[in-house]
């Protein structure tokens, strides 16, 4: 014990009331208040990972065994209540990333200190959750509205290989939406176009675009098989067709969301399915099948191709769909699983749907 380097949490905020000290945590607003001694003031300040225990010993207890062991105690106190950080140094640490790439990443890694300190990370070291990134694959079919801010924000965050599916070029109606693309890249396959313009935002993420139209299952099964993890931000022929081709390529191995989109009032978060653990699109179609009678009306007048649509609609989803992706990733647990999550635009309101893994799915049951 005498050799650790205590460290407050950084989401912290510390403050004094008379005798007491209040640490109120910005992170998860939780709010701890204790009576705090003379020595306990003087303690906390110095809590910046800088100095072992031994260190703060000879600096505040002038040889008092009696206050050696008043703050030995308050640390046990501190660290049980979760207010100390596991590491004294989030960016120090082993990590299969170069020296040179931890400064791009620093923001990121402190914030995934926290979720391990918070124990929604199943490590001990931010470290550790942003080389699991840096060591992931992803595959994102579909480089429009949504693909385009999925691909650019798993870039962005370190994510070490994305190989990026679009057959479609880019027109001037994409780029209300679509901001990673400019007048220059009209006319131009959307695919290698992002996979350009990604490699000057972060050359450490791999991108590499495949000019392909998916219409079968058999199109994508063995890019799905090298990948961690499969987004569909496709919508051709349908969100829900697609989902289905999406479902049987990456069956039974690879994990994959589902079901993303978003038009006029409603943005649908999709699903995060993990073959075998979590209910699958089969299920949430058995669940919302019956509805209205939907299972059996046949198709009469279709949706318009061209829905009503803006930019800051598809940044919404798209990156809470990268969020989820980065929970996935980093093994901090899914949200989208087992869920269905829809945002209305209008008064900014989810809605939620619960869902089971259906015994009698022939996929997953």
């Amino acid at each position: 014990m005498l050799s650790w380097r205590p460290r407050l949490r950084s989401s912290l905020v510390v403050e004094r009331d008379g005798d007491e000290l209040q640490f109120v945590s910005t992170a998860d607003r939780r709010v701890k208040r204790f009576a705090a001694s003379a020595l306990v003031f003087r303690l906390v300040p110095l809590l910046d990972g800088q100095r072992t225990v031994a260190e703060l010993i000879g600096e505040l207890c002038a040889d008092s065994e009696e206050s050696v062991r008043e703050l030995c105690e308050a640390l046990v106190a501190l660290r049980e209540e979760r207010l100390l950080s596991r590491t004294a140094d989030p960016m120090v640490g082993p990590s299969s990333l170069p020296p040179e790439q931890l400064p791009r990443y620093e923001r990121q890694i402190r914030l995934f200190q926290e979720l391990c300190d918070s124990d929604l990370l199943d490590c001990q070291a931010g470290l550790t959750a942003q080389d699991r990134l840096a060591g992931a694959t992803v595959l994102v079919c579909g480089a429009g509205g949504l693909g385009s801010v999925v691909t650019s924000t798993l870039a962005a965050a370190g994510v070490g290989d994305i190989i990026l599916c679009d057959d479609d070029v880019v027109e001037e109606s994409n780029l209300t939406r679509q901001l990673m693309y400019s007048l220059d890249d009209i006319g131009r396959g959307k695919a290698d176009a992002l996979a350009s313009r990604l490699s000057r935002i972060n050359p450490h993420s791999r991108v590499r675009p495949e000019k392909l139209r998916v219409r079968c299952a058999a199109d994508l099964s063995g890019l799905a098989r090298t990948a961690d993890l499969v987004i569909c931000c496709a919508d051709q022929p349908s969100v829900t067709e697609m989902a289905g081709i999406i479902t049987e390529a990456c069956w039974p191995d690879t994990a994959h969301i589902i079901g993303g989109s978003y038009s006029y009032h409603v943005g649908m978060l999709g699903l995060l399915v993990i073959p075998g653990v979590t209910a699958c699109w089969h299920c949430l179609l058995a669940e919302v099948g019956q509805e209205h009678g939907r299972d059996r009306a046949a198709p009469f007048v279709p949706k318009s191709p061209n829905g009503g649509i803006l930019g800051a609609q598809s940044g919404i989803i798209g990156n809470m769909i990268a969020w989820e992706a980065v929970r996935y990733l980093i093994g901090m647990g899914t949200a989208l699983s087992n869920r269905w999550l829809e945002l209305d635009y209008g008064p900014m309101s989810f809605s939620e749907r619960p869902l089971q893994r259906r015994p009698d799915c022939h996929w997953c049951g």
